[in-house]
């Protein structure tokens, strides 16, 4: 369902043609205060939503990120859309028009600017949330393995969560990792020497163009932290996984663990977007960091975790600005004191 407001502009531009195109506000000569924050866009975009009265989905403008991020930061959308399921989101990518296209899921490992993001946004919270039930088989050399399609939508955790009620290993050092099954497959997400690559069979996506297309494992590139498949720009919708058949009491355990073991040492309770560097080789960006004496260090309301050198939390108010200020801090201090150049894992976008 719109908002309020739109339904009753809808009335009008629902009859203007398909291809009416919304007049969006320049706002160079207008800037607008959003929670307290003077947002000014840089350019008028012009940008078609013919699409909006044909989806199921919900649609929002000037719509804050920071309600839809880890780190709580992030300046508003132009367009924010929840499609409600795979026709809406071809719709919507048929009938953008000229208009740039960002895809989020549960907004982990992203930065997003304090003057927001000029194009559309789309969200799979809503939509792509499904888990088919493994198919269980067996290798030539007798193992017991298991066929498991999943929804690009689905938190990761809850992944691991629900194959391990099958009995089925290779993914529960991932438990404590918040992102979604698309997010963790274009990152290449991992934890305790597991990645996403290490299991994945196939990937089914959807291009910018609304066209669905199957990639196998084998063509996509993986690397630390970086996936680069062969259709430039599309979201995943869906990945098949290939994993092994092992005890549920083992499983659970180790789960156990890994959770105990991150709920320890890392800041759970305060907005954060994960690791913010890469692990350089042979060494940990958390040690790198506290051996420099960066531990709590603040700039605005952004500041170092004292229970991860590697996290930087929202303590409240902190701003990108403030984040992106913290972040250039650490990586200066650390090439001075240990000649380590780190290399940022956190994606940052928008203006």
């Amino acid at each position: 369902m719109l908002s309020g407001p739109w339904k009753q502009r809808l009335i009008y531009y629902a009859n203007s043609g398909t291809n009416h195109k919304l007049p969006m506000r320049n706002s160079l000569d207008s800037p607008r205060t959003i929670l307290g924050r003077e947002i000014t866009q840089t350019k008028n975009m012009n940008l078609s939503f013919s699409f909006q009265n044909k989806i199921k989905g919900e649609i929002f403008y000037d719509e804050m990120m920071s309600k839809y991020t880890s780190m709580k930061i992030g300046g508003p959308a132009d367009v924010f859309v929840l499609p409600a399921n795979l026709k809406d989101l071809q719709i919507i990518l048929r009938h953008r028009g000229n208009s740039p296209i960002w895809t989020i899921g549960e907004g982990t490992n992203l930065l997003i600017r304090d003057r927001g993001i000029r194009g559309i946004v789309i969200s799979l919270k809503n939509c792509f949330k499904s888990i088919k039930r493994p198919v269980f088989y067996k290798t030539s050399n007798g193992q017991n393995r298991a066929l498991v399609q999943v929804d690009g939508g689905v938190k990761l955790s809850y992944l691991a969560k629900y194959v391990a009620r099958y009995g089925l290993k290779g993914i529960e050092s991932l438990v404590g990792i918040p992102g979604s099954v698309g997010g963790s497959i274009t990152m290449n997400a991992g934890a305790e020497g597991t990645e996403v690559s290490q299991v994945l069979r196939s990937i089914k996506i959807m291009t910018l163009d609304g066209e669905i297309k199957v990639f196998n494992k084998d063509e996509i590139k993986f690397a630390y932290r970086k996936a680069t498949f062969p259709s430039k720009g599309g979201i995943i919708i869906e990945a098949d996984l290939d994993l092994e058949k092992g005890k549920i009491t083992d499983i659970h355990s180790s789960m156990d663990k890994h959770l105990s073991r991150r709920s320890s040492t890392q800041p759970l309770t305060m907005p954060n977007s994960g690791s913010i560097f890469k692990n350089p080789l042979g060494d940990k960006a958390g040690r790198l960091i506290e051996s420099s004496g960066l531990k709590g260090c603040r700039i605005g309301g952004a500041s170092v975790s004292i229970k991860h050198a590697n996290f930087i939390v929202n303590k409240g108010n902190a701003t990108a600005t403030d984040v992106i200020n913290l972040i250039k801090h650490i990586k200066t201090v650390v090439k001075e004191k240990s000649g380590t150049q780190l290399e940022q894992e956190i994606i940052v976008i928008g203006q």
